[in-house]
């Protein structure tokens, strides 16, 4: 029985622009980095790592493919003023966010690696949707 999503690992080129990313655009500080690996534990407990792949792992994952065929989930408070420091900092977006039917405000985020995040901001005090 699958209980949860626990984690996530992303190939990248340069850990420390991927990482200084996401300390910047949303107040994160790393459990761990180094010049080769960094990882958020997120107030959920959802871990988010990047790595740059070398030795083994580069014959399996590659830091330079294409990202368009996946969009990962973040969860903010306040979506609006998560979109205003964002571009301020001067973060790729495909618009301002949107309401949708479900209850949920979110836009569409494109970081430093080209990799498509949906930061949403859900009715819930979680920060997820709860199921029907």
């Amino acid at each position: 029985m699958l209980l949860a999503v626990s984690h996530i690992v992303l190939a990248t080129e340069d850990v420390a622009r991927i990482t200084r990313f996401f300390q910047g655009g949303f107040d994160l500080k790393p459990y761990f980095e180094n010049e080769m690996f960094s990882e958020f534990v997120l107030p959920s407990g959802f871990r988010m790592a990047f790595f740059k792949p070398v030795g083994k792992s580069a014959k399996s994952f590659s830091a330079t493919s294409d990202r368009r065929a996946v969009s990962y989930g973040l969860s903010v408070k306040n979506v609006e003023e998560s979109f205003q420091k964002l571009t301020a900092l001067g973060a790729k977006t495909e618009g301002p966010p949107k309401d949708h039917p479900w209850g949920e405000k979110s836009f569409l985020l494109i970081d430093c690696d080209g990799n498509r995040w949906e930061v949403v901001q859900s009715p819930s005090e979680s920060g997820m949707l709860k199921n029907r």
